[in-house]
Parts: C-alpha cells; structure tokens; sequence
C-alpha cells in the first residue's frame, strides 16, 4: 500500500455454474473456469465470456475454484453461457469419487466386443458410444486414484 492512498482490492468476476441431470443436481457454486467436452473439440469458459450454447459428448468436465479443480464424467448434454452464468444440462454426470472403477472397465470391454463385432450393423455407432463413455469414466475416476 502507498502511503496517504488506500488499498483497493479488485474482486475478480466469477463464474455461476450449475450442473444438473434429469435426477440431480450435481454441481451448484461459484468457479474461476469450467472446461467441457463440446461436439466441435473442448471449450474452457471463463468468466464475461460471450454468451454461447452448445452440444456436449461423452468425455471429461472440470470445474476450477479457488486453485483447486473438481473432475466429473459426462455422457452427453449441453452447455449454455449467459451473463457469467453457466449451465449444464447432462444425460448423466459423476463425480469423479463417485465411480466404481470395476463397472466402468466392464462396461468397456462390453463396449469393445459390439465394436469389434458388429462393424456395419446399426449397433455399431451405439458401441462406439458406449465406448466413449466407459473411457470417459475411467479417465476421471484416475483423476482421484493417483
């Protein structure tokens, strides 16, 4: 501080960010970023960032707060920023402690087998899907196991 003149702190803005699903509310506080896996590529918000909407696929969320950051696993959805907020509507979202790591490796196995088995057929793009999902999870769920 300079003498005869008084300290301003400047408040840096933030961001609102509430992540919902069809059953629960997941996420609801402040956050200095959000990154997110859209259909074009990641997206990393921060805050006064223009106001944006967008499809999100299966892949890896990551809140940011105060330096510390909070990994969540989501299957799809979409994003939307408005004013420094920024919602998030998931087909299903986890934390990363809340995975079960033998059902996410299950699930990606079975995902493996429809790939490798039913190239051509309808079923196909379900298991790729499913496949995107499963790895999803898994990489969040090392997030906490390291």
């Amino acid at each position: 501080m300079t003498e005869g003149r008084p300290s301003r702190r400047v408040e840096r803005p933030t961001l609102r960010v509430t992540i919902v699903t069809d059953d629960r509310v997941v996420y609801d506080g402040l956050a200095e970023s959000v990154s997110a896996p859209a259909t074009l590529g990641m997206v990393t918000i921060l805050p006064l960032h223009v106001c944006f909407i967008t499809t999100l696929e299966p892949g890896e969320l990551t809140v940011r707060w105060q330096g510390e950051a909070s990994y969540y696993a989501i299957s799809g959805g979409f994003l939307e920023v408005r004013d420094n907020e920024v919602t998030i509507l998931g087909d299903t979202v986890e934390r990363a402690e809340e995975i079960d790591v033998a059902r996410a490796e299950a699930a990606r196995q079975r995902a493996e087998v429809l790939v490798h088995t039913a190239r051509g057929r309808p079923e196909y793009l379900a298991g790729l899907q499913a496949l995107r999902r499963s790895r999803a999870r898994l990489r969040v769920a090392q997030r906490v196991r390291r």
